[in-house]
């Protein structure tokens, strides 16, 4: 009888969906039971990788510039293979938010800010030129822009950071002809969590920028 796997390579890579090109993409992947957090980037050709020792279930996020961010919950079995290859498909962005509606928040996956900086980051413009887009194409839409952070460190330096944080992104608005009077921008501090801050990969989630639909 052969011997089973004591380990599991997990790769992952990335496609375009509709045309199957191989894309670079970032991870950020939680092994749920080892309470373990990985991070990582694949090239066209050169896919992600490491090793599992037990099985496990990973929530994968895979982030391409362009592209819809997707996360996948998946299970992973030491116990039957000593490789598990997976494929993130992705979807290119549209170039507006669709289908809004009054008292939606939508999440701004791919802005980005320094550790404990509210200076904003230039890969941060395809994101926030969508939402510009947005708010060109709907002339009633009024928004509010939300900052949020994890639960690490000073709570009223965390609140004062997020607050600072919308309103970089408001002014990046304002800045390309929104009307001050269709944005409003709050800080939240680590108030309104949407996953625990027990691991790095749930901290990551609750450090985010969204927008909540207020008029359209």
């Amino acid at each position: 009888m052969p011997t089973p796997p004591k380990s599991t390579t997990f790769t992952i890579g990335a496609k375009d969906e509709s045309t199957q090109t191989d894309l670079a993409a970032t991870y950020s992947i939680q092994a749920v039971l080892a309470k373990k957090y990985y991070k990582g980037t694949s090239k066209p050709g050169k896919p992600y990788s490491f090793a599992l020792e037990r099985s496990d279930t990973l929530v994968v996020t895979t982030r391409v510039p362009g592209y819809d961010t997707i996360e996948e919950v998946m299970v992973v079995s030491c116990d039957t293979c000593g490789m598990y290859e997976h494929i993130a498909l992705m979807e290119k962005e549209s170039a507006v938010f669709t289908d809004l509606r009054a008292n939606q928040t939508i999440r701004l996956d791919n802005v980005y800010f320094d550790q404990g900086s509210y200076v904003l980051r230039k890969d941060s413009h395809l994101q926030l030129d969508k939402l510009l887009n947005t708010l060109r194409a709907n002339p009633n839409l009024k928004i509010e822009i939300g900052g949020h952070t994890d639960n690490v460190g000073d709570r009223r330096l965390n609140l004062l950071l997020s607050e600072h944080r919308a309103k970089v992104i408001a002014n990046y608005l304002i800045s390309k002809g929104i009307a001050e009077s269709r944005l409003r921008y709050v800080g939240y501090g680590d108030a309104r969590p949407i996953a625990p801050n027990d691991v790095e990969a749930n901290k990551e989630k609750n450090r985010r920028v969204e927008f909540l639909v207020l008029e359209n």
